[in-house]
């Protein structure tokens, strides 16, 4: 048969990236970010360009030390090239997104001993899963984990095939991992071990070449946790050790939890992996079959290694994260790319013969080329907006409280409030103040309030003259008192959305 220019793996794989790009980029910042963890963690990253402390996390103006800083760094360099923008704060998340396709084909196609359409199959499964296609847009850190997850396993595949020195690059992953999200990033080095032991290969862990890799991540992200630990002391124990993995992560000290908790994982993938879930299935179903055939004479790395590598992936990304209390789908991100590896075997077990597999490849890429097209060219609805009334009001008070001053909360919940208020108005706001007379007492000092439509008629008491209203937009108000015989001391004019 003649050859194909889909037998060229570097053409398929820039295709591929090429495909992702289109897609991931198209409109990227059309709709506002998120108001939890995207503007949380682009209100770090702001603060960072904005105060100069690139060490220590800051969220209005405070130390917040549950994150690790790699992402947010990435997120303040784009802020410091292209302005402080959404477009900015996804970029990263965008790109890594669009890098993990041809990343995850190239190790499926030269490491793991897929054949062309498995591995193609594995990397359009990967690019069409609706729940990875969302987090890449989003300006949050598990994607850009997934990319340096997927690049730890490709070196270590690459070890066992006898290239030592890979295990350096490994270590970098690794450490750069537990920069961006702390244990999690522990993760491919649980799943090299466990693979190490599982194929006999246990001498490994022994290697001067393992142990340097292992010391490669320890110095890469040592350095940040023990300047903080230096730095905050207690703060840091606090808030990264204490909350952040032992009460939110582990649960200690939360209460027990039905033993059913631990499937809430396997349930929210039978519920969004579609259409690829029955792929995955019968995908892993083929990866248990040959994790117990005996491997072919000579092989440096068999599919029998492939499957038991698939295997232990899935199971220490969501087994251990099922332990957990916080149950989030995007936590295990890192286990999206090996179900697309299940459902690229099982792609390879029911389509046969080249001139099928040839033109599912091609109807593919003209699928996606098209739709990444389409996505570009027409008003396809890419995001919602999110808490817009919200959004308006934050714009409106950047425009029209001056710097420096922290809004009065009479009963907004502040952490439901606060991410997206601060990064679009550069404005705190207090925490819930729940008595009136104390909003009005900092609102007759020269403050300014943001309020419900409720919670101004409990400031105002019928006495709108007094505190007026200088914007509005849906159940939100941004109140400043009038003084007596005048217009608001900004001089701004009441408005309404």
């Amino acid at each position: 048969m003649k050859p194909s220019p889909l037998d060229r793996s570097g053409l398929v794989a820039a295709l591929l990236f090429l495909l992702a790009a289109g897609i991931l980029f198209a409109r990227l910042g059309e709709g506002h970010l998120a108001n939890f963890d995207d503007c949380y963690y682009a209100e770090k990253a702001k603060e960072m360009v904005r105060g100069g402390d690139w060490l220590t996390p800051h969220f209005a103006g405070t130390a917040r030390l549950d994150n690790p800083p790699l992402f947010l760094w990435l997120q303040a360099v784009a802020f410091l090239v292209f302005g402080v923008n959404d477009w900015a704060a996804i970029f990263w998340s965008a790109l890594s997104g669009a890098l993990c396709v041809p990343l995850l084909y190239r190790l499926a196609r030269r490491r793991l001993g897929l054949d062309p359409f498995e591995s193609w199959s594995a990397a359009i499964a990967l690019l069409t899963t609706q729940y990875f296609l969302k987090y890449a847009r989003h300006a949050m850190f598990d994607v850009f984990l997934t990319l340096l997850f997927l690049i730890a396993i490709y070196a270590y595949v690459r070890v066992v095939q006898g290239e030592r020195k890979s295990f350096l690059l490994f270590g970098l992953a690794t450490g750069l991992g537990i920069l961006t999200k702390s244990v999690l990033g522990l993760f491919p080095l649980v799943v090299a071990v466990l693979h190490l032991l599982w194929t006999g290969r246990g001498r490994t862990l022994r290697d001067g070449w393992f142990l340097t890799g292992v010391a490669v991540a320890g110095l890469v992200a040592a350095p940040w946790y023990i300047a903080n630990l230096r730095l905050h002391g207690d703060q840091f124990v606090e808030e990264h050790f204490r909350w952040l993995l032992w009460r939110r992560g582990l649960g200690i000290g939360v209460g027990a939890r039905p033993w059913w908790s631990h499937f809430d994982y396997l349930r929210e993938l039978a519920q969004v992996y579609w259409p690829w879930l029955p792929l995955a299935a019968a995908g892993s179903v083929i990866a248990l079959r040959r994790a117990d055939a005996p491997p072919a004479a000579g092989e440096s790395w068999s599919r029998r290694d492939t499957a038991r590598l698939l295997l232990l992936w899935f199971s220490v990304v969501v087994g251990i994260m099922s332990l957990g209390a916080e149950k989030k789908l995007w936590y295990v991100m890192t286990a999206f790319p090996c179900l697309a590896l299940f459902a690229g075997l099982a792609a390879g077990a029911w389509v046969r013969g080249e001139p099928l597999r040839r033109r599912v490849q091609v109807f593919g890429f003209a699928l996606l080329g098209a739709a990444a097209l389409a996505l570009w060219l027409f008003p396809i609805p890419l995001s919602k907006e999110r808490r817009p009334d919200l959004q308006r009001i934050a714009i409106a008070t950047r425009a029209q409280v001056p710097p420096g001053i922290s809004l009065l909360n009479l009963d907004a919940g502040y952490w439901k409030t606060v991410n997206q208020f601060l990064f679009y108005s550069d404005h705190e706001i207090t925490q819930p103040l729940r008595d009136p007379a104390l909003v009005r007492r900092g609102l007759l000092d020269g403050g300014f309030a943001l309020l419900s439509t409720e919670g101004y008629a409990r400031v105002a008491e019928g006495d709108t003259a007094a505190y007026s209203v200088i914007a509005a937009s849906g159940s939100w108000r941004l109140v400043q008192a009038r003084p007596p015989g005048g217009a608001p001391a900004s001089g701004a004019t009441p408005a309404t959305e």
